[in-house]
Order: structure tokens, then C-alpha cells, then sequence
């Protein structure tokens, strides 16, 4: 999960649980507080969705307030009681995000030292790897050319398609069985 993620999630649970402290609650559990999130986020984002779709349906690029009361409106919510509930009671205030500190990346098996990139590839793509991945690779196979290996070769093929048209031939016409017996195939090959 991204970092920037996990703490909107960890505020966005600490909101939902102090909106349970202020109705009246005292615990709540694991799993209930998890999918009491999952629906806040779920009706902040469709809240949302319904704002911007509102906003670009008149033409313009940045929601504003009667978008906002539109898409209350839309999913069926009285926003009304919003104000109610904001001048009502209150409220615990959230401390706001601390910024994360970025993890450090590890090269601990750079091997050779990182070529720039060339004059005619743009700045903007990623840079080359360390050297050890491309300078030795080999991007195809050497053909195999001595005699030895060559007619090694050929006969398997040979042999595997001898193979593959005897059993064609077993399954596709009439057999010669050299044993009358009840199990007539048991040498299709024959």
C-alpha cells in the first residue's frame, strides 16, 4: 500500500472513531471499525464523483459549493442536518498529516559505474541500468555448426517424426492386431 495512503486511511479511521466517541460510544471493534471506513471512504468518493460530474455537466473544471450540495442531493442524504450537526456538537480535532519521510533505496550490488544517457535519448526517461546487466549478455544463441552435433540433431528429429507418424497411422486406419484377444490394443504399433 502506498505510504501516502495508509495515513489518509489511519485519519480517515480516526475521524470515523471520533465520530463514534461523539454519538455516544465506547469501544469499538477491529472489524467493524475497518468496514465503518471502507463506507465513509465510499460515500466521500461517490460525494465526490457526483461534485465533479455536476461541475463538468456546467461546463467547468472546479467544483464549487452548490456541486457539492447536488451530489448530497443525489445520493439521497438531507444536507440540511449537515449544518445542524457541525454547529451542534463538539467536535475532536484531528492533528493534521505529518509528512513521511521517504524510504532509502539500497544498491548494495552496483557493480561497474552508471553510464549518462546519450545526447539523442530525451532527459526524461529512466537511466541505464548498472553495467553488469547489459554488457555481457548475450542476446541470442550461437548456432550450432560442428558435424557432430549437427547429425546428433537430424537424427532425433528424424526419429521423433517416425515417431509421430506411427502413431497417426495406429489411430487413424486399420490396425493388424498379432494377438486375437479381447484387448486388441494393446500394441497399436504393431
Amino acid at each position: 500500500m502506498d505510504p501516502h495512503q495508509s495515513s489518509y486511511r489511519k485519519v480517515l479511521s480516526a475521524a470515523v472513531a471520533s465520530v463514534l466517541l461523539e454519538t455516544g460510544f465506547d469501544t469499538v471493534d477491529k472489524d467493524c471499525l475497518g468496514t465503518l471506513t471502507e463506507m465513509m471512504q465510499a460515500f466521500t468518493c461517490e460525494i465526490a464523483n457526483l461534485s465533479k460530474s455536476y461541475c463538468e455537466l456546467s461546463g467547468r473544471s472546479e467544483p464549487i459549493i452548490a456541486d457539492v450540495i447536488l451530489g448530497f442531493v443525489e445520493m439521497g442524504f438531507n444536507f440540511n442536518k449537515l449544518d445542524s450537526y457541525i454547529k451542534g456538537m463538539k467536535h475532536t480535532h484531528l492533528p493534521n498529516l505529518q509528512p513521511q519521510q521517504q524510504q532509502k533505496l539500497y544498491n548494495m550490488l552496483a557493480a561497474g559505474t552508471k553510464q549518462p544517457l546519450p545526447p539523442h535519448i530525451p532527459q526524461h526517461l529512466p537511466q541505464f541500468p548498472d553495467p553488469h546487466a547489459y554488457v555481457r549478455t548475450p542476446t541470442h544463441k550461437q548456432p550450432i555448426i560442428d558435424y557432430e552435433s549437427v547429425r546428433e540433431k537430424a537424427a532425433i528429429q528424424k526419429r521423433d517424426i517416425e515417431k509421430a507418424l506411427t502413431k497417426f497411422l495406429a489411430k487413424t486406419s486399420t490396425t493388424h492386431n498379432l494377438f486375437d484377444s479381447d484387448e486388441a490394443n494393446i500394441f497399436p504399433y504393431i
